[in-house]
């Protein structure tokens, strides 16, 4: 730099070693001061290092100026994909540069004063509807940042095969790099595409099918449509669920089929109908499930190559429904209640145990009703019996005022006695009951008065007990009723039987021993012929007796021959 001299710039002198120092002219105003610092250092290359000799009136208005401070640009697409090679301009300026592979560049060394100055950022590519002007704001030493979006173009359209969409095929422009895949209803959509002069070569491709390419061309910051319809290289198949009673559709079956390693399903939908799709040629065995239902399998489904095998339908039967539970009045249990589904033909009435069961109800919502003279009938409205499940249904039945109770137990176990039919019988319309497990027995809703009850067991001495006195509404107990079972008053010599019991069984003990012994005695036969005893043959005369036969005819022969 030797050889630049001596220069004067109004009221400062630069040297040779770029320092700078004031001219013993009148010194002008700050304004002055400020362009004249400024125009000097616009000629200084970035970077050098300069030493100020100024007045310290001056000194603070300088300083505020540098050229040290930074703007960081990145550039995207409309979808964000950072874009390399876009042409980034500070507006006004001769200022550019281009975005690097990670679409960002870096302007360095801007002058801006400690209260903002703004500069204005752009961006361009062909292919690329530019980003606009974009303001942005640094100070000295500060690095700013901002992003820009450049706008590409918009590819479109659907993907289908014979039967309809494809779902999840994959649509790509592989020199771009961009792709997407179909939705459930076999549309995609490609956006920031560059528009090009040239077409693109659009390629979908799906598991099972062709590949297909298509020709696409682009406008910058257009959009193009282009529809694929794919070969299949495989077969499908589809059909109804149905319930095997009363054909009604079965939504939400599960379909599947084995198909190699794998197990391919399907769902039927609202209408009960299936599709299993992109199978292999060859044959399957389809299964078909739901809860609450048998499962059902076809077999030797032939599936060919690009054919779509229809009608294949599959029948379900329903598992048996139950609807069960137990009846009683607080903690009494009570045998025949009555027990209806309204609407159908099912009832049934309560055991010894107070428990009831009715099967085989078709799923649904039922009205239910239990019902025993003497008790408040019950409803229950709205039991949902599933399908193929059980339904627990507990009823609590209210007595009418006015009972009678009482328990039954054996007078020889002291057990409670259960079964026992236990009938009121001086009234007109008679009435009867049973005991349940506990030997307990109730009957409500009874007048005032006096009654006689019969019990009745078989193996047991009936009995009759009377008469009990029931007040208006209140209620009358019988602690223990005693039966004494009916073999006592027969005498029978075995115990617990009575006579004609204990013959019986002496009978057939005699038969056994009888043929205990001979069967002994056939044994004791095979083991010593010998011993055994002496077994004639008509047929057949003894030795002797031949014998016998031949001296008496000889002596017959010799008289006439002597005669």
């Amino acid at each position: 730099m030797g050889g630049f001299g001596k220069r004067i710039y109004r009221n400062y002198v630069i040297d040779d070693h770029w320092n700078i120092r004031m001219t013993p002219q009148p010194r002008p105003r700050s304004v002055k001061v400020l362009l004249a610092a400024v125009l000097v250092l616009s000629m200084i290359p970035a970077g050098s290092l300069l030493q100020f000799q100024v007045a310290d009136s001056d000194r603070a208005t300088i300083q505020a100026i540098g050229y040290n401070s930074t703007i960081v640009v990145t550039v995207t697409d409309d979808v964000g994909r950072t874009i390399e090679g876009v042409l980034v301009q500070l507006v006004g300026t001769t200022l550019s540069n281009q975005t690097n592979t990670s679409g960002v560049t870096v302007f360095t060394g801007l002058m801006a004063d400690t209260n903002g100055t703004l500069y204005n950022v752009s961006s361009q590519k062909v292919g690329y509807t530019p980003s606009g002007v974009v303001g942005v704001v640094t100070t000295p030493g500060n690095v700013t940042s901002v992003t820009l979006t450049i706008y590409g173009g918009s590819v479109l359209g659907t993907v289908s095969d014979s039967m309809g969409p494809v779902t999840g095929a994959l649509v790509s422009i592989s020199s771009l790099g961009y792709s997407n895949i179909t939705d459930s209803s076999g549309h995609y959509r490609l956006d920031g595409v560059p528009g090009n002069t040239f077409p693109y070569a659009l390629t979908a491709s799906a598991h099972g099918y062709v590949n297909k390419t298509n020709d696409v061309y682009l406008s910058t910051g257009g959009v193009a449509q282009s529809d694929f319809v794919l070969t299949s290289l495989t077969g499908s198949i589809s059909g109804t669920v149905r319930d095997s009673e009363n054909l009604e559709p079965l939504a939400g079956a599960t379909v599947s089929v084995v198909a190699g390693t794998v197990t391919v399903t399907a769902t039927t939908n609202v209408n009960g109908t299936y599709m299993i799709p992109n199978l292999v040629a060859g044959s399957y065995s389809l299964n078909a499930s739901l809860e609450g239902f048998d499962s059902g399998t076809i077999s030797d489904v032939v599936v060919e190559s690009g054919v779509h095998t229809i009608g294949i339908n599959i029948l379900l039967t329903e598992k048996p429904t139950r609807l069960y539970g137990v009846v009683k009045a607080g903690t009494f249990l009570i045998p025949g209640v009555l027990i209806t589904i309204v609407g159908t033909e099912f009832m049934t009435n309560s055991s010894i145990d107070g428990e009831y069961e009715i099967l085989n109800v078709t799923a649904g919502a039922y009205t239910i009703v239990a019902s025993r003279e003497g008790y408040v009938t019950t409803t229950v409205i709205n039991v949902i019996i599933p399908r193929g499940g059980e339904r627990l249904l507990n009823v609590d039945l209210q007595g009418l005022p006015g009972s009678l109770s009482g328990k039954v137990i054996s007078s020889e176990t002291s057990q409670p006695v259960s079964g026992v039919k236990v009938t009121i019988i001086n009234i007109i319309m008679q009435r009867e009951t049973v005991t349940n497990i506990y030997g307990e027995f109730e009957f409500t809703g009874m007048d005032a008065g006096n009654y006689t009850l019969r019990f009745v067991l078989e193996g047991y001495k009936s009995k009759e007990l009377g008469p009990v006195k029931i007040i208006q509404e209140e209620t009358a107990t019988l602690d223990q009723v005693l039966m004494e079972p009916a073999s006592e008053s027969f005498g029978g010599f075995i115990f617990g039987f009575d006579l004609a019991h204990s013959m019986m069984i002496l009978a057939l003990f005699l038969t056994i021993i009888i043929l205990a012994l001979a069967v002994i005695l056939r044994i004791r036969t095979f083991e010593t012929p010998d011993n055994a005893p002496a077994v004639y043959d008509e047929e057949e005369p003894e030795p002797e007796k031949e014998k016998l036969d031949e001296t008496v005819d000889r002596e017959i022969d010799k008289t006439e021959i002597e005669g």
